[in-house]
């Protein structure tokens, strides 16, 4: 394979045997290895291949390169894509599976997810907060506590429950 160069510019126009690895590499495995695992199968020195990965993805530096592999992704993306229907038949056939393997708890999962896709469980958290004034402490305690006496209770009701029972000093003796 003959390398031809375009005067002016700076990188090669021809793809090389490497390149076409990589770029082959890359856009079936997209996902599954990095780039600079891609690098180093199609046969870059393990030492550079970050680097050699970086720059086969720079359109700046290997416009034809990027060009090669945004067209070969946009196919793909019709292939990663699913929609509610396959989403579905796919969570189906997994809890099958597993139930005929006896994890019922994989089955189970599967399920919950199935009513998650379809809409049947909606999580909501709603959380709120605001800043308390001693003014607000007080008139909130104060809702809660109608006389000093049911306070007392209380705190001698939490005191206990925290520490125990306070001994008496003929407990202590004894």
């Amino acid at each position: 394979m003959e390398k031809k160069t375009n005067k002016g510019k700076k990188y090669l126009t021809k793809i090389t045997a490497k390149q076409q690895k990589f770029i082959d590499l890359y856009t079936s495995k997209y996902g599954e290895l990095s780039a600079t695992d891609c690098a180093i199968k199609a046969g870059y020195d393990r030492e550079s291949a970050h680097t050699r990965a970086s720059e086969l993805l720079d359109w700046r530096k290997n416009p034809e390169i990027v060009s090669i592999i945004n067209r070969r992704q946009v196919g793909n993306k019709e292939v990663w894509l699913l929609d509610k229907t396959m989403h579905l038949a796919n969570l189906t056939r997994i809890q099958q599976e597993a139930r005929a393997k006896g994890q019922f708890g994989v089955a189970a999962k599967c399920e919950e997810l199935k009513g998650k896709v379809q809409g049947f469980y909606v999580e909501r958290n709603l959380t709120l907060t605001r800043e308390l004034s001693e003014e607000d402490i007080h008139s909130q305690m104060q809702s809660m506590f109608k006389s000093r006496e049911e306070f007392r209770a209380s705190q001698e009701d939490l005191e206990e429950e925290l520490f125990g029972k306070e001994k008496t000093v003929e407990e202590d003796k004894s």
